[in-house]
């Protein structure tokens, strides 16, 4: 499930409080970033983790599934699929209109001892991974995730890792690209046994084109 958001009462009663971006973000555990995004309306359907941001400025929470009609133009990358790295002719090959830096939140980053590492939910949003978001078109985007698909070993059985539907936040200053809906590949089996990236960034060198 996931936490329905109204950016606009949200902030309406965060100044009401005398509150700014940050005393609320520290209080909610999150980036002062995520939460402009969630106040400009950007940001409808997030991890019940940042009901935290509602729960500071004392408004309730509603819950609601996701908009199955909406299907996101963006992919977030995290290991190997990222430019400079062993597979990033893969996503290339896709024709992408273009990729910036971009973390998620509320999720957290294993090694998993081969060439790319593994990406779980976590209860905490304050557990960042960063990537990179790449955009398509509405054509190209569901061809390019077919093969990701295949890559990712979604259709194995058992599946190996599952796509999911997230909210990149962008690394960088552009408002206009600050947060946007994207699919996401998440590990299926247990992670209990391997080592997290504890910074949330992979950069093994081994993932990397020689």
């Amino acid at each position: 499930m996931s936490v329905q958001l109204d950016g606009q009462q949200i902030r309406a009663r965060r100044e009401l409080l005398g509150l700014t971006l940050q005393e609320v973000a520290s209080k909610a555990g999150v980036t002062r970033q995520y939460v402009s995004s969630v106040e400009a309306g950007k940001i409808q359907l997030v991890p019940p983790g940042v009901a935290r941001i509602v729960e500071t400025v004392g408004l309730t929470v509603t819950f609601g599934s996701p908009e199955t009609g909406d299907f996101p133009r963006h992919f977030f990358t995290y290991g190997s699929m990222k430019p400079g790295f062993l597979r990033a002719g893969i996503v290339e090959g896709n024709l992408p209109e273009g990729h910036q830096p971009a973390f998620v939140a509320g999720y957290r980053l294993y090694d998993s001892g081969m060439d790319y590492p593994c990406l779980v939910r976590s209860d905490d949003p304050r557990d960042l991974v960063h990537g990179v978001v790449y955009e398509f078109t509405d054509l190209t985007i569901r061809k390019a995730l077919q093969t990701f698909d295949v890559i990712e070993g979604v259709n194995d059985n058992p599946p190996l890792f599952r796509r999911h539907r997230s909210v990149a936040l962008s690394a960088t200053d552009d408002p206009d690209q600050s947060a946007v809906p994207c699919w996401v590949y998440l590990y299926v089996p247990s992670v209990k046994d391997l080592k997290p990236v504890k910074d949330g960034t992979w950069t093994k060198e081994k993932g990397r084109r020689k």
